[in-house]
């Protein structure tokens, strides 16, 4: 005990200093008389400590609720901050929602063809491969299609279903080398046919070099064949070049639809097929 006292000895002094001190000051205001040189000297040494014990305590009370404040204003962020991207995320749904009906209506208004009972589909896959140029859509047997329906956008031809199954469908696009097009060059009706070459052009066969054709004219579908309809825009020439054989031109097209970036697709019946007691065998009689 008397170790403890000597080892802390100025500081109880000093508490001991303070409390009569204030025992003083305490006398003093319940008597209501003038402080005599004593206590102004205590009230003197005393004012410093307790204009500290009291900005302490100030502030410990401040950081007390400038903390809890900090963390009602944090949580409150996070909150605001998870409102945000919700609705970021919300808004850019319904903006691809906007842009998908603007698209549609787009393309039902457009009428090359009769579109009375045109499916609309969404594009559910490529063909990752060089092999071939299909995809597939998201649309089958139970929606009333089948093979060698056509398939195209408001921008013009596609191609056509050749395999389809209860709930999708592949499609042969035109660009694909298993495909053909009978056109015409829609400025000078020249007769051409437009093949796939598994890339994202055509070539052009059979466009004679004396035609009167140019970069730039468009190339409609003349129906004949009984797969596609006439009218249909297929594709624009890019390139023409005489060639070795100088009697057609070795010209490029590249199509009017977009392939590469097809979303939505309308699926129609193609023409009805020719009967066979009009198709003609061999020459004409006359």
């Amino acid at each position: 005990m008397g170790r403890l006292f000597q080892k802390y000895e100025n500081l109880i002094l000093l508490l001991c200093l303070l409390i009569f001190a204030a025992v003083l000051l305490s006398n003093n205001a319940r008597e209501n008389r003038k402080p005599n040189m004593i206590e102004r000297a205590v009230l003197a040494a005393v004012t410093p400590f307790q204009n500290l014990a009291t900005a302490t305590v100030r502030g410990a009370i401040a950081g007390y609720h400038r903390y809890f404040y900090l963390v009602e204003t944090s949580a409150q962020n996070e909150k605001l901050l998870r409102m945000f991207h919700e609705q970021a995320f919300k808004n850019n749904q319904l903006r691809e929602e906007l842009k998908k009906y603007r698209r549609i209506d787009e393309m039902i208004t457009f009428s090359p063809v009769s579109l009375n009972n045109a499916v609309l589909a969404e594009v559910a896959a490529w063909d990752a491969t060089n092999i071939a140029r299909t995809m597939v859509i998201n649309r089958g047997e139970e929606q009333g299609l089948r093979e060698e329906m056509i398939v195209l956008t408001r921008q013009g031809l596609v191609g056509r279903l050749v395999a389809v199954t209860p709930n999708a469908a592949r499609v042969l696009l035109i660009t694909d080398a298993r495909s053909a097009v009978d056109c015409y060059v829609q400025r000078t009706r020249t007769r051409c046919v437009v093949v796939g070459q598994n890339r994202k052009r055509c070539d052009i066969l059979y466009l004679p070099v004396n035609a009167n054709v140019k970069a730039g004219d468009m190339l409609i579908s003349t129906g004949l064949g009984g797969v596609y309809p006439a009218g249909l825009p297929v594709g624009r020439i890019i390139t023409l070049d005489v060639g070795s054989s100088k009697l057609f031109f070795k010209a490029e097209m590249v199509p009017a639809a977009d392939l590469e970036h097809l979303e939505e697709v309308m699926v129609t019946a193609a023409p009805p097929a020719i009967p066979d007691e009009l198709k003609v065998e061999g020459p004409v009689k006359k």
